[in-house]
Formats: C-alpha cells, sequence, structure tokens
C-alpha cells in the first residue's frame, strides 16, 4: 500500500512531471526495468479492479490514442447506446479541443476543431457529407448507433483531404464486433424546459454470426428514432448608430459626445417538432481467414416543421427620443464619414414615441432531408502483403419550404427600451399594442423554397507491405477516385405587396384599411399568442403556424398570386461538378534512436481536380440574371512526415509535420446573389458566394508529450501551429442594389495567417481509493488558441490583421465519474470562451460579431437493475445557461440572448 500512493500522488502532480526533461525519462528507462517485480504486482492488483463499461471504454479510447501515428483522441461506446451525450455532436464536445454551438433551432449544428470549422468526416473511414455541402450533419446520427468516435488533429497521407482543422471518423458496429447474437435496445423519455413536451428517443440493434461450410457470415441491422418538440427564443438589438433627432441631427450629450443606441429592437421565436430516424446495416463474410467481403450502409433522415416569429420595432433616427439615459462606456466613432473619431458613448435606456414602423412577422417552415451511404469492399491479408479496395455511393438532400406573412401596427407607436441589464437588451411597446388584432395591417408576402442535393460516386484501393527487417516497418501506398455533383435550386424572398395595395406615406401613420387583418381575413383564425421571456415583458401575436401552411394557397390567391410554389429563381441555381484523383505512397518506420524505439511515417498525397461550375451571375443594375460557367483545374501535393519517440511503455513523445488543404463550399463558389427586401429603417439583407475562392492550405506542426502511467490514466500537453493561407471569412457590406440598400454579406479568401494553441488532457480513475471510493474518476482537457489573418477589415478596405473567425482562445472540459456496484454517475462540464461569429457591416463598434456561447453542466446517472437491464437518468444544461452575442467588444451593446433549453430524461436500456 506503501508503495502505490506516492504513485497516486505523482499522478495527480500532472503539470510538474509533464516539464520533466525527456532525456532524464530516458536516463531512468533503466531503473524503471530494474524495478519489474513492483510493476508486476502493481499490475496483478488492479486485475482484481472490476472491468465496468465505462471503464472499458476509456481504457479501449486510451489504447487508440496511446497507439496511434497521429494525433488522436476519441470516445468509445463499449456497451451498445452507451456513448455520452444524445447526439453525435453533442459528444464531440468532450473530445480534447472540439468546440460545438448550437444553431437556432436549439440542437449542435456547429462543431470545429482548434477554432477551425473545416472539418471533413469519414463514416468506417469513408467520407460522408450530407446534401451538397463538403461536411457532415453530425446532428443527423444518433448516438446510440456510434460505437467509436476518434479525432484527427493531424494529417497523414492516407487519409483523404479536406478539413485543414482535422477529421472526424465515425465508426459504426459491424456484427464481427461481437462473439455471437446481440440483441439490444435504448428507450428514453425526455423532457425540456421550453418545449414542454416528453419525447421519445428510442435504438433497436440485432446482430448474429454463423461459421457454414462456406466461411462465417455476420449481419447487423440497426434502427434508431427521436423526436423533439421545442422551442428556441432569442431576443436582439440591430446595429448600433448614433443616435440623431427626427430630422436626422446628431444628439449629443452636454460634454460634446455623441450617443449610440441600437437602430432597434426585437425577438425571434423558434418553435416545432422534430423527427429524425436513422438505419444502418452491415454484413460480413469471410470465405476464408484471409478475407473478407462486406457490404454495409446508412440512411438517415430528418423532418422539421417550425415556426420562426419576429416582433419588432425601429424608432431609432425615425423620431426624436422623449428620454435618453447614456452609459460611461465611449470610445472614438469607427464608423466612416464626418462623425468618424469623434467620442461615442453608448446609451443606457430611452423612449420612443411617433409613427414608427413596429411588426410581426411569422416565417413558417417545413424541412426534410435525407443521407444515404452504401459500401462493398474486400480485405486479403497475406503474411506481408495487404490489400483492400472498396466501391461506394453517397447522396443525400436537403429541401426547406418557407411561407410568411409581415403584418405591420398602426402608429403611434412607443418603443420602451429599459437597458442592458442581465447583458441583454430588454424591451417593449407600451399599452401592449401587438395584442390588439385590430391595429395589425397586412404587408408583405414572401415564399421561397431551396432545394439542394449531392452525391458521389467513388473507389479506393490501399495495402500495405510489412518489412521483416530493417527500419521500414510497412510501405503503405493507394489510389482514390471520386465522382461528386453538387446542385441547388430554389426561389428568392421577394415580397409581394398587400392586396390593397402598399399604401403611400407613413403607412403606419396612414395604414390602408383594406389591408386591416381582421377586416380582410373574416373568419380566417389568422393570429396566435407568443408569450415573453426574461427579455422581452410582454406577449404578442402574430400569424399562425398553421394557417400560413394549411391556407398558403388561399393566401396567395388573396395576394394576386398563382397557387403552389413560387417559381424558381436563378439566384439561387448552382450545378457543380467535382472529379478527384489521388494517390499515396507512405512509408511506417520503427528503429532505435540513441537507445530509444523511434518509429512514425514519412509520406506524400497527390490529389488532382477539376470541377466544372454552371450558375448565374447577377447584375445590379440592371438587375439581370446571366449564366456563367467556369472550368478549373489543379493539382495539390500534401506531404508529411511524423515521429513518435518512446523513452519507455510509458512516456512518449509525437512530433508531427504536414500540409493540409480544405476545398471551398459549394455553396460558397455560387456567384448569384438572393434579396431580401428591407423595411422603412433597415436595409435589405443580400448574400452571394464568390467563384473565385481558392483552397485553404495550412503547414501544420504538432508536437505532443504524453505518459499513460495505468490502462485508465494518462496525461498528455500538446503544442500546434498552423501556418494558414487564403483563410475564407464572409463579410458583410452596405450595396445599392436596383435603387435599394441592402447588406450584402459574401465569402472571401481572406489571406494568409497563423494559428497556435496549447493543449492539456488529463484522466485517471482512482482504484488506489478504498471501498466504493475506488469506483471514482476524472477527466480534464483544457486547450488555449490564438490566431490571426491578414486580412481586409471591410471588402475593398485596407488590409489589417484580424482575428480568425470562431477562435475561442480558452475552451476546457471537466468530467467527474463513478462507477460501482451497478450504478454509473457522471457530472460534466463544458467551456468555451468569447469568439468572433462574423464580420458584420461596419458599425460605431467596428465590424465584429462576438459571441460568448453558454457553457453547460450536464448530468446523467444509470444503475444496472441486472447485467443486461439499466435505467438512466440524466439531465443537461443544469445550471441555465444561456447564449449572449454583442456587437464588437465589451458588454455594453449585446445583440442576441438566446435562450438555451434544459432537459431531463428517463431510459431504459436492454440486451437480450
Amino acid at each position: 500500500m506503501n508503495r502505490r500512493f506516492p504513485r497516486s500522488l505523482l499522478s495527480l502532480s500532472i503539470l510538474s512531471a509533464l516539464v520533466l526533461p525527456p532525456m532524464a525519462l530516458a536516463q531512468d528507462a533503466t531503473p524503471a526495468a530494474a524495478q519489474q517485480p513492483t510493476s508486476s504486482q502493481e499490475a496483478t492488483e488492479l486485475d482484481t479492479v472490476t472491468v465496468t463499461a465505462l471503464r472499458q471504454s476509456l481504457e479501449t479510447a486510451q489504447s487508440l490514442k496511446q497507439d496511434a501515428t497521429m494525433v488522436v483522441d476519441s470516445i468509445v461506446a463499449e456497451d451498445i447506446g452507451k456513448l455520452p451525450d444524445n447526439s453525435v455532436a453533442d459528444a464531440l464536445q468532450r473530445v480534447t479541443g472540439v468546440q460545438i454551438a448550437q444553431g437556432n433551432q436549439g440542437e449542435t449544428t456547429s462543431v470545429v476543431i482548434r477554432g477551425l470549422p473545416n472539418v471533413i468526416t469519414t463514416l468506417n473511414g469513408r467520407e460522408i457529407f450530407s446534401s451538397s455541402g463538403r461536411g457532415f450533419a453530425f446532428q443527423n446520427l444518433p448516438a446510440t448507433a456510434v460505437r467509436t468516435l476518434s479525432v484527427y488533429k493531424t494529417s497523414e497521407a492516407s487519409l483523404p483531404l479536406g478539413g485543414i482543422a482535422g477529421l472526424v471518423d465515425i465508426q459504426l458496429r459491424r456484427p464481427f464486433d461481437f462473439d455471437g447474437r446481440e440483441v439490444a435496445g435504448t428507450y428514453t423519455a425526455t423532457h425540456s424546459k421550453y418545449g414542454g413536451s416528453v419525447d421519445p428517443n428510442a435504438s433497436l440493434l440485432f446482430s448474429d454470426r454463423w461459421d457454414t461450410d462456406a466461411g462465417e457470415f455476420g449481419a447487423l441491422v440497426n434502427f434508431g428514432y427521436q423526436a423533439k418538440d421545442y422551442a428556441y427564443d432569442a431576443v436582439w438589438g440591430d446595429f448600433p448608430k448614433v443616435v440623431t433627432t427626427g430630422t436626422g441631427e446628431p444628439i449629443r450629450t452636454s460634454d460634446g459626445n455623441l450617443i449610440a443606441a441600437p437602430n432597434g429592437w426585437g425577438t425571434s421565436y423558434n418553435d416545432g417538432y422534430r423527427e429524425r430516424g436513422a438505419f444502418n446495416y452491415a454484413l460480413q463474410w469471410k470465405p476464408r481467414e484471409d478475407t473478407e467481403i462486406y457490404l454495409e450502409g446508412l440512411y438517415d433522415w430528418v423532418r422539421d416543421s417550425y415556426s420562426n416569429a419576429f416582433y419588432f420595432t425601429f424608432p431609432v433616427g425615425a423620431v426624436t427620443p422623449s428620454q435618453l439615459g447614456v452609459g460611461s462606456h465611449c470610445y472614438p466613432n469607427q464608423l466612416e464619414g464626418a462623425l468618424q473619431g469623434q467620442t461615442i458613448c453608448d446609451a443606457s435606456n430611452g423612449v420612443w414615441t411617433g409613427d414608427t414602423y413596429a411588426a410581426t412577422s411569422t416565417q413558417a417552415h417545413k424541412q426534410r432531408g435525407q443521407d444515404i451511404q452504401n459500401a462493398l469492399g474486400l480485405k486479403w491479408d497475406g503474411d506481408q502483403l495487404h490489400l483492400s479496395t472498396e466501391f461506394s455511393r453517397t447522396s443525400g438532400y436537403y429541401r426547406d419550404e418557407n411561407f410568411i406573412i409581415d403584418t405591420f401596427l398602426s402608429g403611434p407607436i412607443t418603443t420602451v427600451w429599459e437597458g442592458t441589464s442581465g447583458r441583454h437588451q430588454n424591451w417593449y411597446l407600451q399599452g401592449d399594442p401587438a395584442l390588439d388584432p385590430s391595429r395589425f395591417y397586412l404587408n408583405g408576402l414572401f415564399q421561397t423554397w431551396g432545394y439542394s442535393y449531392g452525391e458521389e460516386n467513388s473507389w479506393r484501393g490501399d495495402g500495405h507491405f510489412d518489412f521483416i527487417d530493417g527500419p521500414i516497418a510497412s510501405l503503405q501506398f493507394g489510389l482514390r477516385y471520386a465522382d461528386r455533383n453538387a446542385e441547388a435550386k430554389g426561389s428568392v424572398e421577394l415580397s409581394t405587396p398587400p392586396p390593397g395595395g402598399a399604401g403611400t406615406g407613413n403607412i403606419t401613420a396612414n395604414p390602408n384599411p383594406d389591408n386591416q387583418v381582421i377586416a380582410r381575413l373574416p373568419g380566417l383564425d389568422f393570429f396566435c399568442s407568443k408569450r415573453g421571456n426574461d427579455a422581452l415583458h410582454q406577449k404578442w401575436l402574430t400569424p399562425c403556424y398553421d394557417t400560413l401552411i394549411d391556407s398558403a394557397d388561399y393566401l396567395r390567391t388573396l395576394y394576386g398570386l398563382q397557387p403552389g410554389l413560387a417559381a424558381e429563381n436563378p439566384g439561387r441555381f448552382f450545378d457543380i461538378g467535382e472529379e478527384k484523383l489521388a494517390g499515396y505512397l507512405q512509408a511506417k518506420y520503427d528503429t532505435e534512436m540513441f537507445g530509444l524505439r523511434v518509429d512514425g511515417l514519412v509520406g506524400v498525397r497527390v490529389e488532382r481536380v477539376e470541377r466544372d461550375l454552371n450558375a448565374y451571375s447577377f447584375d445590379a443594375s440592371t438587375g439581370i440574371y446571366s449564366p456563367i460557367s467556369r472550368n478549373t483545374k489543379d493539382t495539390n501535393t500534401l506531404p508529411n512526415a511524423s515521429m513518435n519517440l518512446h523513452f519507455n511503455d510509458e512516456w512518449q513523445l509525437r512530433l508531427v509535420a504536414a500540409k493540409t488543404l480544405s476545398y471551398p463550399d459549394f455553396g460558397a463558389l455560387n456567384p448569384s446573389i438572393s434579396l431580401n427586401p428591407g423595411t422603412i429603417n433597415r436595409a435589405g439583407i443580400a448574400a452571394s458566394g464568390n467563384p473565385d475562392l481558392t483552397p485553404i492550405e495550412s503547414m501544420n506542426y504538432d508536437a505532443s508529450l504524453e505518459w499513460y502511467f495505468s490502462p485508465v490514466g494518462y496525461t498528455s500537453l500538446g503544442l500546434f501551429y498552423r501556418d494558414i493561407d487564403g483563410y475564407i471569412q464572409n463579410y458583410v457590406t452596405n450595396v445599392v442594389i436596383g435603387g435599394e440598400d441592402f447588406e450584402l454579406s459574401s465569402p472571401q479568401s481572406a489571406g494568409s495567417g497563423h494559428l497556435q494553441g496549447v493543449e492539456f488532457a488529463w484522466q485517471q480513475t482512482f482504484d488506489f481509493l478504498p471501498g466504493a471510493w475506488s469506483g471514482l474518476g476524472a477527466q480534464f482537457n483544457y486547450t488555449y488558441i490564438d490566431g490571426s489573418t491578414r486580412s481586409p477589415q471591410f471588402i475593398g478596405g485596407p488590409e489589417t490583421s484580424r482575428p480568425l473567425q470562431n477562435v475561442s482562445k480558452n475552451n476546457y472540459n471537466a468530467v467527474l465519474f463513478w462507477e460501482n456496484y451497478g450504478v454509473s454517475a457522471r457530472l460534466a462540464y463544458g467551456y468555451r470562451s468569447r469568439y468572433i461569429d462574423f464580420f458584420t457591416q461596419p458599425t460605431v463598434a467596428g465590424n465584429e460579431d462576438q459571441v460568448e456561447p453558454a457553457s453547460s453542466l450536464d448530468f446523467s446517472i444509470s444503475y444496472d437493475v441486472t447485467p443486461r437491464q439499466t435505467v438512466i437518468l440524466s439531465a443537461t444544461n443544469l445550471l441555465g445557461n444561456n447564449l449572449h452575442q454583442f456587437w464588437g467588444d465589451g458588454d455594453t451593446r449585446p445583440r442576441d440572448i438566446r435562450f438555451q433549453d434544459q432537459t431531463i430524461g428517463l431510459g431504459y436500456r436492454f440486451k437480450l
């Protein structure tokens, strides 16, 4: 016992241990070997520890990391359906260096590795994507289907191109993973705070294998289903601007300073019902011990129907404020013009009364999508030569239909802005005019739809030859051919005036009586009430989702349009074909250097890409779309080299250098433009792609020092540096199209940049503790990231050094777990610091849109009622943290607060 206690203390003294000079460790290798009896005794004692599913998962993941030739971190579900978290996307946040973010429909949609979103995904080793994009929607795949998630943070020649950030490999289960027949299932009922319902999440797996005269066969099928009622509220403040009177004269403080306030205030509520399903299968046949033939596939689908309801007011600059408070936060006005550089102070509250524009609107969305992949492969293992080949086909589509009717309120309107207490905008309309149906008038009708589709047929052949003697352990080689097509089409949001005519002059002061909702739509259940929240302290009316969907043809006819969908518009069309031929050659070496074992890889991958783009360009002066075609050819050579230096069986140092590349998204290459006209004092929204985008290239350098001190115990310290060229960033600029003002969002190849950082990870089970405490364990990982790029501050502006988008400097996860006596409990906290979401149009505060994401504390506990039956209780976002978004730095100019959901679930897992 006395021998083990100091060893345990040493394992907890992580920082001091990591700074030990490597040469000193090498010198200690011989004495460590001399203490073999002690090590053997300890190994015998550890064998008495009960091997549980959680411990086995952690041990397997640790072995994958230790034995990998690259810098790899994995999550393993040894028990069926026991991957942590509810979705694949959520589970990835537990991996060192991975950050996630939620989308506006209340689920994780963004996964970045070390601050970069340029991630490629493989399924059982082959590329997979969703619809016309290059990435895979991780939320499409239920976590219950997954055995292993591995995040490759460095690259080597056999891995496909596409992700300068890294690669995520998803391994599904196969029948030969099991000793024999396996039947398993899960069912979880989850209640969400804002959705308010109890939602199902279920899976069922069947697997078996048979020995026959024709060889060994295996078959597996797995089904997954989940549904969710969700509600995702956001309350926002429009861009900060100089406060003026109704005639446009700037209002100043007693000190002569300018004053800044939001252009307006609003809400965006997403309420919907979403279903996801998945089916995967695998067939394996080994006619001989050295040969395997397999056929496997995945099908997943999503059905999402949701209401995106808006309530907003835009009084600033339209009328003179009757009350205006000013805070102490002052700075130079960054907006170009006569007032540039003058001191401007942020307003703290205000009241505006007049015939200003206030409105509600409902976007009624119906979304459908699916991903399909099938693969047929053959593996042959000789004594030294190993060969494999595989044909695969991947396809997927995504369709969104959106029907919108805007309604505005008759004046006068009194907007009360209470300030930014709680680091969010607090506002309401005095007198609750948005609850009076008689105050509502019809405005524009918008109908838009979009359809995207992608498919790829690919073949690959791989092999390696093992050498019996010499420093070269094996020679790896392979070819890959892929024929990819991505296409999209749809309509563009163009406003159709209301049936009574748009009206003249100030429509708020003098609304057209022919457009009054209750008079124009008698007997139609048109309005639904929306809730208030901590930022908006009142209820409000907006067009009902069901009414818009069920009465779409009637409403289109009322607006003088043909029934059915809006006509296709060239602004949403592109058809891109891409052929890739790649080959690689790589040597794996294993030798000795200075008495230490050294292994690694040296290789090169060469890939030729031919791309044909067909789309339409837009002439803003004439409003005419013209066909455009682009044909490009490119050859990329990407070398790599790595070295793993093994000081002993526990300590090793990895050094990796590799060139990586990410291709632009297909949609980002589309040169056409989509338009959403503006309101009285808010510019329209426009978006376009850029056919001149070039691939993002990066030279990557990594070093990782790792100590594996027990089967479920390690610590590692890693350094990384990325020298990036052509990083693609989105910009928002002010443009005039057809005589109207628009804020145009478009991507640009930003120029050269760099990203660097430090990673630290620690994992341990405290087996040395007495009794029940021996089931205790912990995990911790931390990543520091810093990066910048040389790019224009705005399109056409001077080039400056700017931070990289999506990069949070500080990121960490802390997990405390306990597993003993059939009970498994896990408490996990994840934190990601502030980052730049995108670059906006220029404002008084600059053009950075910064996000402070919601940190999350999650908990789960399970109990094995029998060896094959388990009950589970889980909860997410226990602290109720929300996402905060800001215009520029500081907390004085909130843009959004997004209310993140809290869930609690009760589940049952079984195996027969």
